[in-house]
């Protein structure tokens, strides 16, 4: 198994369910791009945003790679960043995690295996985990027949599933509605 040392950030979304930029809100003073990044750079030497807009995240002093496509999907997301990557795997974490740790990243990547892992809990998380090159063009065709479902893709390619431990499972919530975040605030003040 290759190392892997590059991650994208996915930051393309438009955050119609939260009523905001969900990615640009803050908690306990740091955004929740800003804490999802940090996370990230923890962990790899290399890490990029993926977004339709560069200046958004000028403020992280990140590198930005712009979306291959205009739609706004995940899939999208996860093509631009295969497309730009040099290596043959890369890990993906999708923005909107305010509770994600070094730890969970770890455990993903230490139990990855070729051409996909991703982490599972009572559900499929399939932006967080580790994605091979060699998807380029199936994901492409898929994109170009409007096919956006990464499960799909899974299903299509075959994955592999990192069960995460109980006590991680909560990193992995993301923060989709007003409602997320109420759950999210009340993790964060116990731990």
């Amino acid at each position: 198994m290759s190392k892997v040392n590059t991650c994208y950030v996915l930051a393309g979304g438009k955050s119609k369910r939260f009523g905001e930029d969900k990615l640009l809100y803050e908690i306990k003073g740091k955004k929740v791009i800003e804490r999802v990044y940090e996370t990230a750079k923890s962990v790899f030497k290399e890490v990029y945003i993926v977004a339709k807009d560069r200046e958004k995240f000028s403020f992280l002093n990140a590198p930005v790679v712009l979306d291959e496509f205009e739609e706004s999907a995940s899939i999208i997301g996860l093509y631009t960043a295969l497309k730009h990557a040099k290596e043959e795997n890369v890990f993906v974490l999708s923005g909107d995690l305010p509770l994600m740790k070094k730890e969970t990243v770890l455990y993903v990547l230490e139990n990855f295996k070729e051409p996909v892992s991703v982490a599972k809990t009572e559900k499929l998380h399939t932006l967080v985990g580790v994605y091979s090159k060699k998807l380029l063009e199936k994901i492409e065709e898929r994109i170009k027949k409007g096919d956006y479902r990464i499960w799909a893709l899974l299903k299509d390619v075959g994955y592999n599933e990192v069960e995460i431990p109980e006590e991680l499972r909560y990193t992995l919530l993301n923060m989709n509605t007003k409602e997320d975040l109420k759950r999210i605030l009340a993790i964060e003040n116990h731990y």
